[in-house]
């Protein structure tokens, strides 16, 4: 099942004995282990019918043993095995998904890895229960995700915002969440996010950053990009080349596929490139007009080359500042 529809089906009341949440992304795996953890039960129920214990404390035999309790003064139960990935025996629960108790809500809380999905455990909470996969959301789709994060929330934003956050903050959909919800708790009735509001509640400079970085490489504003390196060169653990370079890439890789794609329209480029089509309007499309099909396949190689410089092959001496400076007036050339 999905996150939102299992969240529909709490809210409505309708209850799986047994919840496996797992995969590599955590976001999703918290959010519905909480939303259970605060809404099934009174905090008088709690009391007595709610038990949260830790994969590294457990083991199948144990939770088993808790499951099968009655609840007592209630109608359920809720038992939440948090951390269930340090369970070396978590398949063992084979057993008791077969015949899971009606009134207890088991949820199993396994992070950072899937659960085997060949596994009988799985199969068996399948049909007798409800599992969530939770993946990583792709780097080309999490400026999609802050859009539709920010949407769900009625609050607009600059079109800039979305990928601009997720340059900075990366694929890690809690940070993005508090992020977002700091800005709410800064500025009560927050109904749009600008660059100003988020340089001033978040830290992220709305001129210096890897994103205004590629767009003064796209406009080749030689200025711009001297003045941004000089801001990260003083900054260097916040800046550095290896989180850079791959941005640099793959924003110079889709400036080249375009001259090759059959489809011309925004529309046709934004989908073969995974991107909103009103950024390749305003800035894939003029930075294209500024390099040759020819000028960016030689970019792609400099960068390749500058990527395992920046790792400390045949680098000799050269700071990983001077080599971005290198790289910069090599790619400008």
């Amino acid at each position: 099942m999905e996150y939102k529809d299992i969240i529909a089906e709490l809210q409505k009341k309708i209850y799986r004995p047994i919840y496996i949440l797992h995969g590599e992304e955590p976001y999703y795996i918290d959010k519905v282990s909480d939303y259970i953890e605060q809404n099934i039960l009174t905090e008088d129920e709690k009391s007595f019918n709610q038990t949260i214990v830790y994969g590294k404390d457990t083991s199948a035999e144990g939770i088993n043993s808790i499951a099968k309790r009655y609840p007592m003064m209630s109608d359920y139960q809720v038992v939440i095995v948090k951390e269930a990935q340090n369970v070396k025996d978590l398949a063992d629960l084979k057993y008791y998904a077969e015949n899971p108790l009606k009134s207890t809500i088991l949820v199993i809380c396994h992070k950072y890895k899937k659960i085997d999905a060949k596994l009988s455990f799985i199969k068996l909470v399948e049909k007798n229960g409800c599992v969530l996969k939770s993946d990583k959301v792709a780097d080309y789709k999490l400026s999609q995700w802050i859009v539709d994060f920010l949407s769900a929330q009625k609050i607009s934003y600059d079109h800039d915002i979305p990928p601009l956050l997720a340059d900075y903050i990366g694929n890690d959909l809690q940070r993005i969440s508090n992020e977002i919800d700091k800005l709410k708790e800064s500025i009560p009735g927050l109904k749009k996010i600008t660059k100003d509001i988020v340089e001033q509640n978040i830290g992220i400079s709305k001129n210096y950053n890897d994103f205004e970085l590629m767009d003064a490489f796209g406009k080749r504003d030689v200025e711009k990009i001297f003045r941004i390196l000089k801001v990260y060169s003083s900054n260097p653990k916040d800046n550095p080349p290896q989180r850079t370079i791959p941005l640099l890439f793959n924003y110079f890789k889709s400036l080249f596929l375009m001259y090759y794609m059959p489809g011309k329209s925004d529309a046709e480029i934004a989908s073969v490139l995974r991107l909103n089509p009103y950024i390749v309007s305003i800035n894939y499309r003029p930075a294209q007009r500024n390099y040759t099909a020819m000028k960016l396949f030689q970019i792609i190689s400099i960068i390749r080359e500058y990527d395992m410089k920046t790792k400390g092959v045949n680098s000799g001496a050269t700071s990983p500042t001077e080599l971005m400076r290198e790289l910069a007036i090599k790619i400008l050339a």
